[in-house]
């Protein structure tokens, strides 16, 4: 990196004085620091690679070439085959940068040392901080939008959708359809996006869908709606947000500083 990393920039990271940084960096147990302000600075620290003296230094490890997902439990078809096409997508861009892809049990969330970096996808926030509070490794969240700037965020590209929408149908002339996400910021953005939103978790609320124009993106509901009236099919480019998944591996892994930590793809 040209610029020379400060605990002073870590502090203001953080949003924490410049004290209780050099406190958690140098650990410190006669100060009163909350363990979510002790983390907090760790995973910034670990994020922007700062190293004030060995403690800092062991944070940043050699690669392993190993990359973590985890994966929320799902009970309904459609959303296990979207993540199974998930999984193909990002086994075949490991494969393509030198990675191996590793599942992980989502029962059994513990501290990784032998990753370089863990995906988390269609999470909920609970779930992605739970993972986070456990391992400095970079933790990079996939189509779950997580309201803390350090990590790295990849999510489809739903304004793009919406534009190709109303060009095919005409500007709010349609409902967009989709699997109901985990993560409550995600659905909160989509409601926000679309003027009419249908969340579908099985092939019985499909049916409860009028006559009405329907868009929709994920290839589960292609299967289910292809051939219908009024139907408009918008795959995402997998292949390009897969791509975008491992450019950010490399940044957080880097510690190459960027501040576009939410992406649309």
């Amino acid at each position: 990196m040209d610029k020379k990393i400060t605990i002073k920039d870590i502090a203001k990271q953080a949003g924490v004085s410049v004290a209780t940084v050099s406190y958690v960096i140098n650990n410190r147990t006669d100060q009163r620091i909350s363990e979510e302000t002790r983390k907090k600075v760790l995973q910034i620290v670990n994020l922007l690679d700062y190293k004030p003296n060995s403690s800092a230094r062991s944070l940043s490890t050699s690669k392993t070439y190993n990359i973590a997902l985890y994966m929320m439990p799902e009970t309904s078809l459609l959303k296990r085959s979207e993540q199974l096409l998930l999984i193909e997508g990002l086994s075949e861009a490991s494969t393509q940068h030198g990675y191996h892809l590793i599942i992980q049990d989502h029962k059994e969330i513990t501290n990784l040392n032998h990753v370089d970096a863990i995906l988390c996808f269609d999470a909920t926030l609970d779930f992605f901080l739970r993972i986070g509070d456990k391992n400095l490794v970079p933790v990079i969240a996939i189509d779950c939008l997580i309201d803390i700037p350090w990590f790295f965020q990849i999510c489809s590209d739903y304004k793009l959708l919406k534009k190709n929408a109303d060009t095919h149908f005409g500007t709010d002339n349609y409902s967009y359809i989709c699997l109901t996400p985990n993560n409550e910021l995600l659905k909160s953005f989509i409601c926000d996006t679309f003027r009419e939103v249908k969340f579908v978790k099985n092939s019985n609320d499909l049916s409860e869908i009028s006559n009405q124009n329907v868009v929709y993106n994920q290839n589960a509901l292609n299967d289910l709606m292809a051939g219908k009236d009024n139907c408009c099919y918008l795959p995402f480019d997998l292949h390009s947000k897969m791509e975008r998944v491992y450019r950010c591996i490399e940044l957080a892994i880097n510690r190459i500083p960027d501040m576009e930590h939410t992406q649309f793809v």
